[in-house]
């Protein structure tokens, strides 16, 4: 079975010449818990901007399930969720309301069924009606993957 993330060769090299990543290669399994760590200043936002499709890798090859984020760039955007470091959501609208909301924000129909399945399957169904500002951190964060 292919990697879910497939990473081969890629480098990134700023106008300036500043090289942020030097031929990384990577695979991440389908089903795999993967982290990505080091120091500030090691590459880790550039490598995570490249495979969102954020940034463009300067050579090298990045794959999303079998898409090549150049090539398909909607196919592989589509499958794959990124969530900041700082928070961006409405403190003050609740969690169902910035949900559909998201949805909206990438050309996808409102979809009662699925917010419910998502809410459910990350444990925030009985905050649906809850203003953001009440969550914890976590939830928060599960808040900005849903």
């Amino acid at each position: 079975m292919p990697s879910i993330i497939s990473i081969s060769g890629v480098t990134k090299t700023y106008a300036t010449g500043f090289k942020a990543l030097k031929e990384i290669n990577l695979d991440i399994e389908r089903g795999e818990i993967f982290a990505l760590l080091g120091p500030n200043g090691a590459g880790k936002t550039t490598l995570i901007s490249i495979v969102c499709g954020i940034v463009n890798r300067s050579s090298g090859t990045v794959n999303v399930d079998g898409h090549d984020i150049g090539r398909d760039y909607r196919a592989a955007r589509s499958l794959i969720g990124l969530v900041p470091q700082e928070l961006t959501i409405d403190a003050f609208e609740s969690v169902w309301a910035t949900v559909n909301y998201s949805r909206g924000l990438f050309g996808k129909p409102a979809n009662h069924a699925f917010i419910e399945k998502v809410l459910r399957d990350l444990s925030l169904w009985d905050k649906k009606d809850a203003k953001a500002i009440t969550l914890s951190g976590g939830m928060k964060r599960r808040l900005m993957i849903a």
